[in-house]
């Protein structure tokens, strides 16, 4: 397809702002100077949005009684996950929403409506996935297809086994492929259960998840439906156990336990990715400091560089990409073990990490703690800014900023909020972030760094604490624990300055015992925006009225960028919500479409610059990954109709490069002939509209 002369008029009036304008963006940036073992790895339970999330009428009532200017809006509709809410959101390459339920294997499609809108988008339910799995890595790949693989929990029932499998979906053919198990290691956690299946009458235990590997004869036996008397009489198959005693009871997905413990073979769970160049994927490694790549085409894994710091896995982390097209990693064990400053940066080219650390002095300035054991070794999302900064968001109230320019760290801003309107240090205890077009940062935070130990005094057989010195923070929901207090406890009520209620009796009586109130995870969530050019961070929670923050932790949420700018944000219920922005980007980082070309067979392909965009978008951390900086291109008609288009073959992974670039794309299957504006965005950064001809001899389309 040849380019008018109005659209050569376009570029070339915007290239010689460009030129313009580049050196003092340039100058501006060149301005800034800125566990060990299983049962110590923290964890979390899956969030349960059925007892969390508030009917749509509730939400209606708290959204007629906010300010009519807030910008944000619940969409229309309702994701088709009911009680199981929504646990992930990732961008497609045809312009939808991928969304997985909280069961861990349900997933949807949002689809914009006619005019381009999500929140009057509407839904549609995809193929199950395979195995079941909560916490994972996942990256978008250049074909379209998306990548799963590891879990904190997997299988039926979800319990916490730190699965190593992994599958691959094809949106077009709507269906799962499983992938080779990420490479087995030594030093895997060691659990004491599996689910399997019991039929009343029958010794044997079918459907074993995850495997059969560790069990040995003579082995005790307990579950729903088992003698206690029961052990093990035969490994029978990888799937398959006889006990001694018949079942009594028919249970599916029964949870059977173990009087020993046993090492499972291969271990990834909650790790981290990120999409490098020529379809491979780099994971990080649970209990270890190594890091592997996944081959799409070969599905085969192989090493690939090894930390600085042995002892130092991927846990926890986050990984961020520079516009350099290094991945910077915030040391989080050794930080905290050394009580120092430390982080690392890979390098694609070279396959190796080496340090950043000002502690050993491979870096210059200071990282302030951001985490802690109190706090779970949690951490929050890592986002590259627009002037190419990264910022590490901590579980505790600090954050940190790294300048690759300049090889050097800094702390950031606080995150404070409120608690009964008290200033009070706020943390992003796993929490998601997202980056807006204006090149601000919107992230959630709970009281999990408020938490406190203080003393009370407990009676055997009652819910009543009393002498507590003061009760100002406190927020019911929060947990308790102590000499006598039951595990899972937490506060029922507030009842005085110094007495609460909490949900089950004390099993003991102490006087002006210590007891701890709250820590990681711990209610309310608050939203919080960092503005980089003023280096701070104030709360935004109120103009969101959302009924379910005040009442959970942040690790549930999740935050996704979408094509059109705005910040999609979900609570953990089946109730969504769009963030709009008032400011739109810097013009001068938005993409620019140079050309297209009509390459035959219905597809065409893109030039242009930045159509990558500047950051991932969202982020959240090692739990879960939702990058979306690849082009995404949607094509408007006369009667303002949004028709999106199916992109692949990008031709660079990046952020915020320079240079020419290239995408390929297939229109919407009902663009017919004619003119239209052609908009293509990188992780929520949109380009100018640029006007095409589709003509009909260049063939039907077939993107969507």
């Amino acid at each position: 397809m040849k380019s008018q002369m109005t659209r050569v008029l376009a570029v070339l009036g915007v290239l010689i702002l460009i030129l313009i304008a580049r050196p003092q963006f340039a100058a501006a940036q060149d301005r800034i100077k800125p566990l060990p073992h299983p049962f110590d790895l923290p964890q979390h339970a899956p969030a349960h949005s059925s007892t969390q999330s508030q009917s749509r009428a509730a939400v209606k009532r708290a959204a007629s009684t906010s300010n009519v200017a807030s910008p944000w809006t619940p969409l229309t509709n309702q994701s088709p996950s009911g009680p199981n809410g929504i646990q992930l959101m990732i961008q497609s390459t045809d312009g939808s929403i991928l969304v997985q339920a909280y069961d861990g294997q349900s997933w949807m499609k949002l689809t914009p409506d006619a005019k381009g809108s999500f929140i009057n988008g509407t839904w549609s339910t995809l193929a199950s996935e395979p195995v079941a799995r909560l916490y994972f890595a996942s990256q978008i790949l250049t074909d379209g297809r998306l990548f799963v693989t590891g879990g904190e929990y997997s299988g039926p029932g979800l319990l916490p086994n730190w699965s190593n499998t992994g599958e691959i979906y094809d949106p077009l053919a709507d269906a799962w492929s499983i992938i080779t198990p990420y490479p087995n290691q030594p030093n895997c956690p060691y659990i004491y259960y599996v689910s399997g299946n019991t039929t009343s009458g029958s010794s044997q235990i079918t459907g074993i998840y995850p495997y059969t590997t560790g069990l040995t004869v003579g082995e005790q036996v307990f579950g729903t439906g088992i003698s206690s008397s029961a052990t093990i009489v035969s490994v029978d198959s990888p799937s398959q156990i006889t006990i001694s005693v018949p079942a009594s009871q028919s249970v599916t997905t029964n949870v059977i336990e173990f009087n020993e413990y046993y090492e499972l073979t291969g271990c990834l769970g909650d790790d981290p990715s990120t999409l490098l160049s020529r379809g491979r994927i780099l994971v990080g490694d649970l209990v270890n400091g190594n890091t592997y790549i996944y081959n799409v085409a070969s599905n085969s894994w192989s090493p690939s560089g090894t930390k600085v710091y042995p002892a130092e896995s991927s846990d926890e982390e986050g990984w961020t990409r520079t516009s350099e097209g290094s991945i910077v990693a915030y040391d989080l064990f050794q930080s905290i073990a050394a009580n120092g400053s430390y982080a690392e940066k890979y390098s694609p080219k070279t396959g190796t990490w080496r340090s950043i650390s000002p502690s050993d002095g491979t870096a210059q300035g200071t990282i302030p703690q951001l985490s802690s054991p109190n706090l779970g070794y949690e951490l929050g999302p890592s986002l590259r800014l627009q002037d190419g900064r990264v910022l590490e968001i901590g579980a505790s109230q600090h954050t940190a900023l790294y300048n690759p320019a300049w090889n050097t760290w800094e702390a950031g801003p606080d995150t404070i909020g409120t608690l009964n309107g008290i200033a009070s240090p706020f943390g992003a205890d796993d929490a998601p972030g997202a980056i807006l077009p204006n090149g601000h940062v919107i992230f959630a935070a709970d009281a999990g760094a408020s938490g406190f130990t203080s003393s009370g005094n407990t009676t055997a057989g009652s819910a009543v604490i009393t002498g507590i010195p003061s009760t100002a923070l406190f927020q019911v929901f929060w947990s308790v624990s102590g000499n006598g207090i039951p595990g899972g406890a937490y506060v029922a009520s507030v009842d005085s300055p110094s007495q609460v209620t909490i949900s089950v009796p004390a099993t003991a009586t102490t006087s002006a015992d210590a007891i701890t109130w709250g820590g990681t995870f711990s209610n309310p969530t608050e939203l919080f925006e960092f503005d980089p050019l003023r280096n701070s961070i104030q709360q935004i929670t109120s103009a969101l009225p959302d009924p379910n923050l005040p009442f959970e932790g942040s690790y549930p949420t999740r935050m996704l960028i979408l094509p059109t700018g705005q910040l999609l944000f979900s609570d953990s219920s089946s109730q969504l919500w769009v963030y709009t922005s008032e400011d739109g980007p810097n013009p001068f980082l938005r993409p620019l479409v140079l050309n297209v070309n009509y390459l035959g067979a219905g597809k065409y392909r893109l030039t242009g610059l930045q159509i990558d965009g500047q950051s991932s978008g969202a982020a959240y951390g090692d739990d879960d990954q939702m990058d979306s900086n690849y082009p995404i291109i949607r094509m408007v008609d006369s009667h303002a109709n949004v028709l999106y288009a199916r992109t692949s073959n990008w031709s660079k992974i990046a952020v915020g490069e320079d240079g020419i670039e290239t995408v390929d794309f297939t229109p919407n299957s009902e663009v017919t002939p004619g003119h239209y504006s052609l908009i293509v965005s990188g992780a929520g950064i949109s380009s100018f509209p640029f006007p095409i001809e589709i003509k009909r001899d260049e063939g039907k389309g077939s993107g969507n």
